[in-house]
């Protein structure tokens, strides 16, 4: 490994991170950046660099070798880089300044290269009004062909991204596009405004793993886009202790609708906290989804604040919330022409709203919403025939800090179905009902350990075999035996 002082190579590190200009005189900067990739061009597989940040660096982009075997380290967060004004280019990218252009290239993928690291400085992205700042080419984002992003990183293995400051950005603060084996930790991202994502993968990308961040974006947080950039399938995902406040936590989608559909599998969020303005996990966009296109997702410990958890417009294979305590909160949510705009841990997405969705396995595992007001909030709403085959509870309450009025139902049933609900462990306490009674044709069965006492009625035609319940018909206990009603005794 070689080892580079950007000092020791003629860098005048004169630049004010904050605002870009000298920060000895006041006046303009000196542009480092072509120093720096002249002396980080020969990076290669035999002869890896790594650029020692050991100041304030303006910079016009760095662009550095395609193939990876570099790296940047800071020395903390006064150290680092300022895109310069008019560059109209990421901060830092790998590969030519035209390298990602287009954004959205499409099939096939290129091969990738390896190793690639940054660390322990900040990157101020410089946003302006689309006349000033990084772009000067009439929009905040860039231009209508090619937005400008943090840091843009394509076709690469084994990338390492820790406590980064990433602020200011017109675009997404960081861009992973066919990327694999990647860790993020650490880092802070704060820019405001249209398209700010947070790590923004583009398909194909697997092994990724995110931890200790905090996300204050104006767009999605992280977004696993399958049909964007070269396209193709996202698997293993983990995220963990992060801290969220932005448009949403996370956007999954595998298709646009034209035909192209992909999978999304083994992605987990957990130990995380938030504030979502439009969902926490914004699942689909377009009708076209493959079945199982989001084949796994697993949310626990985590508290969060948003109209819904999961805002669905697309097909699943088994999704668990485990340990999850909502707040629903409609501040500022954009709705979508729907039936009702009542909160829910899972309902259509209020963008969305009109694409059916069709899923095997939603189990909810020690749940709680948690409320701030007398507004209505449910478990589950489905609409536009979506179907889930097999939904659970095994722990799930209403628990408010203050005694507000029930919800009106666990479940909202208005124009789709269930295959078999089991409840196992719910606290009717806070719920009126399971759901309305004329909507319970739309549960196949019901069965579970926990029915009974939930103290609710149910129509003797729904009910599993051996499941003691009250009857909506006699109001009595009774259980079902061979298809037959019989009393069920009690001591």
């Amino acid at each position: 490994m070689t080892y580079i002082r950007a000092s020791e190579i003629g860098c005048a590190l004169d630049c004010d991170l904050e605002t870009g200009r000298n920060k000895h005189t006041g006046g303009a900067a000196t542009d480092d950046g072509p120093r720096i990739n002249a002396a980080m061009a020969g990076a290669m597989a035999g002869n890896p660099i790594t650029l020692i940040i050991d100041g304030s660096a303006l910079i016009s982009g760095l662009f550095l070798p395609t193939g990876g075997y570099w790296g940047i380290a800071g020395l903390g967060c006064g150290t680092g880089f300022f895109v310069k004004s008019g560059t109209n280019n990421d901060g830092i990218h790998n590969g030519p300044p035209d390298a990602a252009r287009p954004s959205d290239p499409g099939p096939p993928a290129p091969p990738r290269g390896k190793n690639v690291f940054l660390s322990n400085f900040t990157l101020n992205g410089n946003q302006g009004n689309g006349h000033d700042g990084d772009s000067t080419k009439g929009m905040t984002q860039g231009s209508k062909t090619r937005w400008y992003f943090g840091i843009d990183l394509m076709n690469l293995d084994n990338i390492v991204i820790e406590n980064v400051v990433v602020v200011n950005t017109p675009a997404y603060h960081i861009r992973l596009s066919n990327v694999g084996n990647v860790t993020v930790s650490g880092c802070v991202m704060k820019s405001h405004g249209p398209s700010t994502d947070g790590v923004h993968f583009d398909g194909p990308a697997n092994d990724i793993a995110i931890s200790d961040c905090q996300f204050a974006t104006g767009d999605d947080s992280i977004a696993l886009n399958c049909p964007e950039g070269y396209s193709g399938n996202i698997s293993r995902v983990a995220v963990s202790n992060c801290t969220f406040n932005s448009w949403s936590l996370m956007r999954l989608y595998t298709t646009t609708g034209n035909g192209a559909a992909f999978t999304i599998d083994n992605v987990s969020v957990s130990n995380c906290t938030g504030t979502l303005v439009e969902a926490a996990f914004l699942i689909g966009m377009a009708n076209g989804s493959l079945p199982h296109s989001i084949a796994s997702l697993t949310v626990s410990d985590c508290s969060l604040t948003a109209p819904v958890v999961l805002a669905m417009a697309e097909n699943f294979g088994s999704i668990t919330l485990r340990n999850v305590i909502f707040h629903p909160s409609e501040v500022n949510v954009v709705w979508s022409s729907q039936p009702n705009h009542i909160s829910a841990f899972m309902r259509p997405s209020p963008l969305y709203g009109s694409d059916p969705c069709a899923g095997s396995n939603l189990s909810f595992e020690n749940c709680i919403i948690s409320r701030n007001g007398n507004m209505d909030a449910t478990a589950v709403i489905l609409e536009n025939g979506s179907v889930i085959e097999n939904l659970s509870f095994n722990g799930f309450a209403v628990q408010d800090p203050v005694r507000y009025f029930p919800v009106q139902e666990l479940l909202n049933l208005g124009g789709g179905t269930v295959g078999q609900l089991a409840l196992n462990s719910v606290n009717p306490q806070n719920i009126r009902s399971l759901m309305e009674v004329q909507r319970y044709r739309r549960i196949a069965s019901v069965s579970g350990t926990g029915v009974l006492a939930t103290g609710w009625r149910f129509p003797n035609p729904v009910m599993a075999n051996g499941v003691p319940y009250i009857s909506a018909e006699s109001g009595l206990p009774s259980i079902k035996v061979n298809g037959v009603v019989e009393p069920y005794p009690q001591s």
